[in-house]
């Protein structure tokens, strides 16, 4: 049974007809009356008795329920069962999703990075400042992820998000901080609001990683000096006020909505960072690099995730990424005309001495994606002597990947 169809029987049934479920996340702040049996009047009872939703009915003790004049002790004992069991439902499927916190100032460029993410490259012209919270169930390379856009504009900020930061701020898995990189005159706003974030996440006792992404890094701007004194601009102030909190982890990624390997690479940042055999997987890949005495080595999916890679060199790292992800679009355009997907892809370096090599290696997901080892080497043919012992170690990883 899919999820959506447990959904439907286990948790859709508890309440009226009359109430539509979009995310799970919303059923506990759901008002007491929503569920099938507790009327208007009761509803409002129980709410002047400082239970206004379904979350705070769950906290009850059966054994120690407050007295109200108009509600039997029998029947909201039942009520509290009742949403203890919707509770704890909701919870366990929740464990399953993880939850990505995008935000920063209005027109930073949040939506269109979760458009390019998602491939509906015709509405990003379109695109109009998020108001609010925008929440999406996103399926990312085969795992379910909860975003939440907020929208950056002031009367939000200073309204909404900060007044009720638990709404927004608790059980984050990792957040995504958005800088525009071109907008330089809007630095100190995005800093103070960084610091805003961290302060929240801090009163909450949330300790999540932070990837801050430099986006608008088009290619022609990053090669001008402007670009890069931007960045640094922005990666000295945001360490300084990282460093104010002791144990926030932070770390920096540029995107253009113009090169989507460059968002794909991001978002592999993002989910290795929340994933628990991530550090496995690159430890594996460490050892495998050594072994066949290459120079970099990356395992990637062909829809562009980066379950892990090791070298020693940001450079070759870069390189082979770059490389690993532009090639597999060319293969998934080979294969979209009926071509059938080559298991061994080459790109031959003979004037620099090195070949970068990619091996398919199994598939993983419902969806049957193919993952590649990439190897940046002198001599790549050393790698099929290591190649069927790696793919037994790394296998059962990736299935567990988040």
């Amino acid at each position: 049974m899919s999820e959506d169809e447990t959904k439907s029987v286990v948790i859709k049934d508890f309440f009226k007809s009359s109430v539509i479920i979009n995310e799970l996340d919303e059923v506990l702040r759901f008002k007491p009356e929503t569920i099938i049996g507790i009327d208007q009047v009761s509803s409002n009872a129980l709410i002047e008795n400082n239970i206004k939703d379904i979350e705070d009915l769950a906290k009850l003790s059966v054994d120690a329920l407050p007295n109200i004049k108009i509600i039997p002790k029998e029947i909201l004992a039942k009520w509290v069962r009742i949403a203890k069991v919707i509770e704890k439902t909701i919870r366990e499927k929740m464990k399953s999703h993880k939850k990505l916190l995008m935000i920063g100032l209005d027109n930073g460029g949040k939506t269109s990075i979760l458009a390019v993410i998602q491939e509906r490259f015709s509405i990003i012209k379109s695109l109009l400042p998020t108001r609010g919270v925008k929440r999406e169930k996103l399926d990312f390379f085969g795992y379910p992820i909860l975003s939440w856009d907020l929208g950056g504009q002031v009367q939000y900020r200073e309204k909404l998000y900060f007044n009720r930061p638990e709404l927004f701020f608790t059980e984050v898995d990792i957040v995504l901080y958005v800088v525009d990189s071109q907008d330089s005159d809007r630095f100190p706003e995005s800093a103070n609001y960084f610091r805003e974030v961290l302060n929240a996440l801090k009163d909450l006792n949330e300790h999540p990683p932070v990837l801050v992404i430099l986006s608008k890094s088009d290619q022609d701007f990053r090669t001008t000096l402007s670009w890069r004194d931007n960045v640094s601009t922005v990666k000295k102030k945001f360490d300084q006020i990282a460093a104010e909190f002791g144990n926030i982890s932070i770390d920096y990624a540029d995107t253009t909505i113009y090169q989507r390997e460059t968002i794909m690479h991001m978002f592999s940042v993002a989910l290795k960072k929340v994933s628990e055999t991530s550090e496995i997987v690159e430890n594996i890949l460490e050892d495998f690099t050594h072994t066949i005495q290459g120079k970099a080595a990356s395992l990637i999916s062909m829809d562009g995730l980066i379950f892990g890679n090791f070298t020693d060199s940001d450079i070759d790292e870069a390189l082979l990424n770059n490389t690993a992800l532009i090639m597999q679009t060319l293969s998934n355009f080979h294969n979209s005309i009926g071509l059938k997907r080559e298991s061994t892809i080459t790109l031959e370096f003979p004037l620099n001495g090195f070949t970068i090599r990619g091996e398919k290696l199994f598939e993983y997901s419902e969806l049957k994606i193919p993952v590649y080892l990439w190897v940046l080497s002198e001599n790549p043919d050393l790698m099929y002597e290591k190649i069927d012992y790696f793919k037994l170690q790394v296998l059962p990883l990736i299935n567990l990947f988040i």
